[in-house]
């Protein structure tokens, strides 16, 4: 009877792995998630590329604002989903946009490449460059009472994007707590608990400057309803810790997961605005700023 139910089980595990979208095959791979999915296929999909000399410099955007994501002594559940790794966030975590919207936080997860030695898995790209990791903290409309019933609503959801690049030796200790866990959640559907983090550790050091534009999530279902914030600055890991990323996890059909990043997705004419003029801070090399966008002095 063990052996039949193991068997049986299997079976199921085998026909949901088919069924889940995925990136590349086997499943329902990028090219076809508007199949199931339509709003895959929608005029305001992200990622996008963001092109710098194309981006509107708004006076009228004032720097984000954030409440609790710098409280210590919290757990956190942190979750191999199959898809990536995923960390569940309070909603006492609360983000507020220059409009006086305040976003609920929901989720933080990781979007990296890996597979063929490629060190570049970011989603968004700044004018046509990938960076090698991207953090998105997904947050919703504190209009809304969850992110349940938040997500199907137009004006619903935010996520928070941070890009990650290389230092080839200098390992972030504020990341630790999360690479040194991996080796725990390998398979999907394990969980673990982060302690000794703090959300806002995770931030570039320079928050006050990003660039902002309307689209949608970049996993199924797609839906349209996402104001995006991208910090400009950057966080940097050491090439260790991203290969730790890189090869820790499993999918549902027991491959590592690598490359778990969306195509670049086309702006429609959409606006992308940014609250610093182009290449602000870059002429002083102590400034302590990414040179994301650096240009001559």
């Amino acid at each position: 009877m063990r052996v039949l139910v193991t068997v049986v089980t299997l079976f199921f595990l085998g026909v949901q792995a088919q069924s889940e979208w995925s990136y590349t095959e086997p499943g329902l791979v990028e090219s076809i998630w508007s199949k199931e999915y339509p709003d895959c296929g929608g005029l305001k999909q992200s990622p996008i590329n963001l092109q710098t000399k194309k981006v509107k410099h708004s006076r009228s955007l004032k720097p984000l604002t954030f409440t609790g994501y710098g409280e210590e002594y919290l757990e956190f559940p942190m979750t191999n989903n199959g898809h990536t790794v995923q960390i569940t966030l309070p909603p006492s975590m609360q983000m507020t946009d220059s409009e006086g919207i305040v976003y609920k936080a929901n989720q933080l997860h990781m979007h990296w490449g890996g597979a063929f030695l490629e060190l570049s898995g970011s989603e968004h790209t700044i004018n046509g460059i990938r960076r090698v990791i991207e953090i998105h903290i997904v947050h919703f409309n504190s209009k809304y009472r969850t992110y349940e019933e938040a997500k199907s609503q137009a004006n619903g959801l935010s996520v928070l994007a941070i890009l990650i690049e290389v230092d080839e030796f200098a390992e972030n200790t504020y990341y630790t707590p999360i690479t040194s866990q991996l080796i725990n959640i390998q398979y999907p559907g394990q969980t673990t608990t982060l302690t000794n983090i703090k959300i806002q550790d995770l931030f570039p050091g320079d928050i006050r400057y990003y660039f902002t534009y309307n689209g949608s999530l970049t996993t199924p279902p797609c839906t349209e309803n996402v104001k995006w914030f991208l910090f400009r600055d950057t966080v940097k890991l050491s090439k260790a810790q991203v290969l730790k990323i890189e090869t820790s996890l499993r999918n549902h059909h027991n491959q590592t997961l690598q490359n778990i990043y969306r195509q670049i997705q086309p702006l429609n004419h959409r606006a992308v605005e940014a609250n610093f003029p182009p290449f602000a801070g870059k002429c002083t090399p102590d400034s302590g700023v990414s040179n994301i966008l650096a240009s001559p002095c």
